[in-house]
Formats: C-alpha cells, structure tokens, sequence
C-alpha cells in the first residue's frame, strides 16, 4: 500500500507533534539496520565519528558504549529531531561525549579531515544530488577513514511501491556505488543485510592516507 505524502514528507523531516511520535517510532524500526552500520564502522575508542541524518540519535548512543575516549557528533536538518536528540541525551551531551548540530549534509559545519568515521542510514533517499552529501562525507573524513552507507535500494521492488517517488529518490545498489568512488572514495564495496522481507544495502568506502582533499 502506498503511503501518503504528507507520512513520506514526515519521514524525510519530521515536524510538529507527528514529527515527536515519528522519531520514536524510527528509533525502533531502524534499530537491528543501525546496529549493523556500527558493526561494519569497526569502531575503536579513540575515533572521532560522525551520523549524518542522525535523527533521534539511538545510533550515536549506542557507538558511547565503543568509543570512550573518542568524540561523537550527529547532524541532521529537522529541527524536531535535533531538540529530540538533545534532551534524549543530554547526559551524553552534558559530559561533551555527544553534541549534536542542526544543518544540511551538503553543506557540513566541520573542518576537513575531521573525524575517522562517517555514515548515514537511511538518507539517500532525501539527497536529490547525491555527489554533493557525499562529497562533503568525505571532504570532513580524515585519510584512512572509513565511510558506510545504509539504504533500501531499487532491486527492493516493495520499497518502490510504498513510498512516492517525488519525495524518496530510490536508487539502485550500483549506481549509489559508483557514486562513492565518483566522488574519491576508494575501496568501495557492496553488503547486503536483511530485516525480515526488507532488504538493506551498505556502500562502504575508505579515504585512502594519501588521498589528496
């Protein structure tokens, strides 16, 4: 069944009240293909990462209990989700472990090479010019970095079916591949996670230490 616009416009950025239940809800669903980008990030204690589209910031959270000495930030452009995350961890927060900044993901407020580890789940859909978000992914990761890339691709033919196209552009497996070393990214490679019927993707790539910015 084909969600409405106005569930689909939610789900791009959340807003009002629906918006508040809406981040809930995600941190639920997204939760087991979350957990699996942290798995394939190979976080260390030390690392500086960063979420891009970090919504209710679950996943950030989770990476606290990895990363101890290392600093976490998230990004996202919905201003609902950023006062959610906020105050849903704001004991992270509050011993500077976490912050979390409100912005668009093409245009990123952090100085180059700034962190070891970069992802996004989830958010491709939204980027109607995907080089740009992923050119600027790996303009703030530091050489030897390492990016991940979660979605519902193309060859998910009930993800199509569900959601209007004017709001998620659904790509497929190959094209968001090409993308990443289009933009610089090397060592790309493809895995693929299950939850339940769903199929999800994951692009990751590596700055490589020579790599020039």
């Amino acid at each position: 069944m084909r969600k409405p616009r106005f569930i689909a416009e939610q789900g791009r950025k959340p807003s009002g009240l629906l918006g508040r239940i809406v981040a809930r809800v995600m941190a639920k669903e997204t939760a087991d293909e979350n957990a699996f980008a942290l798995e394939l990030l190979q976080l260390q204690p030390e690392d500086a990462v960063l979420e891009i589209g970090c919504g209710h910031g679950e996943t950030l959270a989770k990476a606290a209990k990895f990363v101890s000495r290392g600093s976490l930030s998230g990004i996202d452009f919905s201003p609902v989700m950023h006062r959610h995350a906020t105050r849903r961890h704001r004991r992270l927060v509050a011993e500077k472990r976490l912050e979390f900044h409100l912005g668009n993901s093409d245009r990123l407020p952090f100085a180059d090479q700034s962190f070891d580890k970069v992802f996004a789940v989830h958010t491709i859909y939204f980027w109607k010019t995907p080089l740009d978000h992923l050119a600027e992914a790996r303009r703030v990761l530091k050489p030897g970095g390492r990016f991940v890339l979660g979605f519902r691709p193309a060859e998910d033919a009930g993800f199509q079916a569900t959601f209007p196209s004017e709001i998620y552009h659904i790509r497929p497996e190959a094209e968001v591949a090409q993308s990443a070393r289009d933009v610089g990214f090397e060592a790309v490679e493809l895995r693929r996670h299950k939850r339940g019927a769903l199929q999800i993707s994951f692009v990751i790539g590596a700055r490589a230490q020579d790599q020039p910015a």
